[in-house]
């Protein structure tokens, strides 16, 4: 190992101390009473996930918290959306009981684990040297203070394990690690649907690697595919095989995703169309003070840096930016589809790949300046040249 690399290690094991320290003052409901409560859409996937539990795997962990009030709760399991997120719940509920501590601590791990996964993107595409390990902890700098990821971390939604996953893939396919990175996207779309549109840029950026269609195929669809199929046997189970699943769970998650119904149309002080993510236009208000806020500096860092990755043909600069667009342009089809209630903290599935690619799409500008300067001088000498030869003619 390079020694600086070791200065780099400890501050990021700062950061991601501090970063902690700080989730469990806020979320911990021992240390912030505010946080004793299902926060935001914590009433449905704890809920949901201990029913997993109940009538699913037939175990029943001890509650030491109530039910959520919705109507039907006690025997809802959440079909309109995949599994693997109220599985890591379920886990935690096993071990502590259900309890908001129980529901939360896999967010926070998964909010820790973007941070670091983040640095070794950024890292990988900047050079294991001073520099890249420089941007990798901006990067892990940038990702602590989002103000989307921070509450999505802390609190039991999907969004986070979305997140996690997808920003894990991505690390993995630009480290040409096919296999991992096919698996990652699978676990995933296996937590939730947004994830679904990014078989396209894990396609483009593949074609990078081999021109083999069958090898493409198979990492971009056949694999993930396989690998959400496995996570949801215990779904399908519930619904009596596998028609039953198609129908009680994967096509109504469909129908459920392009259509009004998530919150009441009313409710406009909660409803974030994709466009009004720019600008924090009605963050969503989870309850006891926690608003889903998007930092709209970086929105518009992201739209204004995605050239750069296009002005020097890099084709990893190109996925990264290209695997948040594709998630943010999925949003735009559900609402073109017909679904007009949508949320701000959405913005947490691709949030850590933005902030990933603007810290290492600057630093890749300033390493790469004098090549452009030097490519655009050549340009100019030759277009001179040409225009000379064509007078003296």
């Amino acid at each position: 190992m390079k020694k600086y690399n070791s200065i780099f290690y400890l501050a990021l094991v700062i950061i991601l101390i501090i970063y902690t320290y700080e989730t469990i003052l806020t979320f911990d409901p021992t240390f912030n009473p505010q946080a004793d409560h299902y926060i935001g859409d914590e009433v449905w996937y704890p809920t949901a996930a201990y029913n997993i539990l109940k009538y699913i795997f037939h175990i029943t962990p001890k509650m030491y918290f109530p039910y959520s009030h919705e109507s039907g709760i006690q025997y809802y399991i959440n079909p309109e959306h995949p599994p693997l997120g109220k599985y890591f719940m379920d886990i935690f509920i096993l071990i502590l009981g259900y309890s908001p501590l129980a529901w939360r601590i896999p967010s926070w791990i998964m909010g820790d684990l973007i941070i670091v996964i983040g640095f070794l993107l950024s890292r990988k595409i900047i050079g294991d040297n001073i520099i890249g390990n420089l941007a990798g902890i901006l990067t892990a700098i940038v990702i602590a203070l989002d103000p989307t990821l921070w509450l999505l971390h802390g609190i039991a939604l999907l969004d986070i394990y979305v997140g996690f996953f997808s920003i894990l893939s991505l690390y993995l396919l630009i480290s040409k690690r096919i296999v991992l990175a096919s698996i990652a996207l699978g676990l995933a779309m296996a937590s939730k649907e947004p994830a679904f549109f990014l078989v396209l840029p894990f396609l483009y950026y593949l074609g990078e690697i081999t021109n083999r269609i069958k090898i493409r195929a198979l990492y971009s669809i056949g694999v993930p595919i396989l690998v959400y199929a496995l996570a949801s046997i215990p779904i399908m189970l519930y619904f009596n095989g596998i028609m039953g699943w198609l129908h009680g769970s994967f096509l109504y998650m469909l129908g459920w995703d392009a259509e009004n119904g998530h919150i009441a149309l009313s409710a406009t002080s909660q409803i974030s169309e994709p466009w009004d993510w720019f600008l924090d236009i009605h963050p969503f208000y989870m309850g006891y003070n926690f608003y889903a806020n998007v930092n709209p500096a970086i929105m518009f860092l992201w739209l204004f840096t995605t050239p750069i990755a296009f002005l020097f043909k890099d084709s990893r600069l190109i996925t990264v930016t290209m695997w948040a667009w594709t998630e943010w342009l999925g949003f735009v089809l559900v609402y073109i589809l017909g679904n007009h209630t949508l949320f701000s903290f959405y913005v947490a599935d691709f949030g850590a790949v933005i902030d990933a690619y603007i810290v290492t799409s600057l630093f890749f500008l300033v390493q790469n300046m004098k090549n452009l300067k030097y490519k655009l001088s050549m340009k100019s000498e030759t277009n001179d040249t040409k225009s000379s030869n064509n007078s003296s003619r």
